[in-house]
């Protein structure tokens, strides 16, 4: 807190000439009193302030947040079985990701990591030891020698891979569940929610989709890739040039750069829809005209709305659905990616919608179908 001048003080009592000693002891009960309700209210002041900041930090985790281990690279060759073909989980522009284990720098028991090459090592490097939530994915350690070369970081190990290649290619039976789509859908809410409102200053991910979110043995889902994340420090921040996946881009980075908490907001509206949709945001089949329509998920889903018919949009192989969660997670969805950002709403206001702790929302007017109908959503059922 900015500290503030203090006035010069008038003349005390106890320093008055002679001749008003009397005067002055008269002042004396006034004046104690003043200065001991001058303390008790500094002392409640300074009482309240450090609950407000108490409050303000929001524990992310059981433990504190520590930074990275350094391991050796022999030791990560050694980890890897020499990068075997064998223990590669996957590969992209920063290069390829191997499966290893190492010994845990804090239990000394071995653990299952991965490991990989990356493009924005510095990046990443810095973020991870800033961020501990249980809905990021933690970074164990990193590897790098003096020239800035073999800069490898090293990673926890989730078992079921990516979130994309879970829904889009394996189609792994687990997601055809809808509570565990939606359960999905608030692990990575409550991750930007933390991102945005718990961390000082706020992060912004920058490149919120599918591939980037990742889920473990139950099919809990972190958030990891930090390579374009950027801190928000005073204002919106701003990088060089346009990053990210185009169809989850927000329309005003795309535009002019400027990158802020919305777009991650718009990012998790068109995830969310690719989630519930269980398809691609841009999908041509090259089949019938009524499939081409459908090509442009967020289009489609504007239709649909127009039209009162977002139940259509739901993936058909998804079984036990809610309806009326479907329909809210939907709307949500919609909201998140109104061209206006100040029309989106906050990652916080996200994750109260979806658990049901806030009140059920409706479609923007624009999207409201014609004639007006009100969907079935209810605000007090609470997701479990």
């Amino acid at each position: 807190m900015p500290s503030r001048e203090l006035r010069s003080l008038p003349p005390s009592p106890l320093l008055s000439p002679p001749h008003v000693h009397r005067q002055s002891h008269n002042l004396l009960p006034p004046l104690a009193g003043g200065i001991a309700a001058a303390a008790s209210l500094l002392i409640l002041f300074t009482f309240c302030f450090r609950k407000i900041s108490l409050k303000r930090t929001v524990p992310s985790s059981d433990s504190e947040s520590k930074p990275p281990h350094r391991f050796s690279y022999t030791s990560l060759r050694r980890a890897t079985s020499k990068f075997s073909p064998s223990l590669r989980l996957g590969q992209g522009g920063f290069g390829s990701v191997y499966r290893g284990t190492v010994k845990s720098p804090t239990t000394n028991s071995n653990v299952s990591v991965a490991v990989k090459g990356e493009r924005e090592f510095q990046n990443e490097l810095f973020f991870a030891g800033k961020i501990d939530s249980k809905y990021i994915v933690s970074t164990i350690g990193f590897s790098s020698d003096k020239r800035g070369r073999r800069m490898l970081l090293v990673y926890e190990l989730l078992a079921n891979g990516s979130l994309q290649d879970c829904l889009l290619h394996r189609k792994c039976s687990e997601l055809k569940d809808w509570k565990k789509r939606l359960s999905i859908a608030l692990d990575i809410a409550k991750g930007l929610e933390y991102l945005h409102h718990f961390c000082d200053p706020p992060a912004i991910h920058g490149d919120i989709k599918p591939s980037n979110i990742l889920l473990d043995d139950n099919f809990n889902a972190k958030i990891g890739d930090f390579g374009l994340a950027r801190l928000k420090g005073g204002g919106i921040s701003s990088t060089p040039s346009m990053r990210g996946t185009v169809c989850y881009v927000a329309p005003e980075y795309g535009s002019c750069g400027d990158l802020s908490e919305k777009c991650d907001v718009y990012s998790y509206g068109v995830l969310l829809l690719v989630l519930i949709a269980g398809r691609r945001p841009l999908q041509v089949t090259g089949s019938p005209m009524s499939e081409f329509q459908r090509a442009n998920l967020l289009s489609w889903a504007r239709h649909l709305a127009r039209a009162g018919k977002l139940l259509d949009l739901v993936d058909q192989t998804v079984e036990s659905l809610d309806k009326e969660q479907a329909l809210l997670s939907i709307t949500v969805a919609l909201l998140c990616l109104q061209k206006s950002p100040a029309r989106r709403p906050s990652m916080k206001e996200v994750v109260g919608m979806l658990s049901g702790d806030l009140e059920a929302p409706q479609l923007p007017v624009e999207l409201s179908p014609s004639p007006p109908s009100r969907f079935p959503i209810k605000s007090h059922k609470k997701v479990r």
